[in-house]
């Protein structure tokens, strides 16, 4: 990735490093090869005779040998070892109505209105992205200030008003 390549660059020196991640090995070897040579450059040169060793795994074998290989760089959690005093989850859920000018951009989001969402802009890209929809209607609902240009219009007819 470009982070990775950004990040070998000889500019950026590192006494220390850590990586938090989630279940590495169940997830794609290059990844987990990007994420060990961040690590150990040393120990993990080479993508492609890691990916020729390691990139299939097929036996229970092979996987006891990858979790040696990279157990001095990774802290394992195991099931059993997990705090078990921790009580459930509880979920409370509250209904809010969305303000009128939250429903009126979720009606227009929701319906692609884009005469209504560009109304007082100069640009398209001064007002919401009608892309990634479930995005938009997510911004729209936590507060209509996160949709692009919205703070903005609003403030203009507010002073208009006064």
């Amino acid at each position: 990735s470009k982070l990775a390549a950004n990040l070998r660059d000889d500019r950026f020196r590192f006494d220390r490093t850590l990586l938090l991640t989630g279940t590495p090995i169940q997830n794609n070897m290059s990844e987990l090869w990007t994420l060990l040579n961040f690590i150990d450059r040393d120990s993990f040169k080479n993508i492609d005779s890691f990916l020729e060793r390691y990139g299939d795994i097929k036996s229970k074998e092979m996987i006891d040998e990858l979790h040696d290989r990279i157990r001095p760089y990774i802290l394992r959690r195991l099931k059993e070892d997990v705090e078990k005093s921790v009580p459930p989850k509880e979920e409370t859920l509250l209904e809010v109505e969305l303000t009128v000018v939250q429903k009126q951009y979720y009606r227009a989001l929701y319906e692609k209105n884009v005469q209504f969402l560009h109304r007082n802009v100069k640009k398209a890209l001064d007002g919401p992205s009608i892309n990634n929809l479930a995005m938009q209607l997510r911004k729209c609902c936590n507060h209509p200030f996160l949709l692009r240009g919205v703070e903005d219009e609003l403030r203009v007819q507010e002073q208009k008003k006064q």
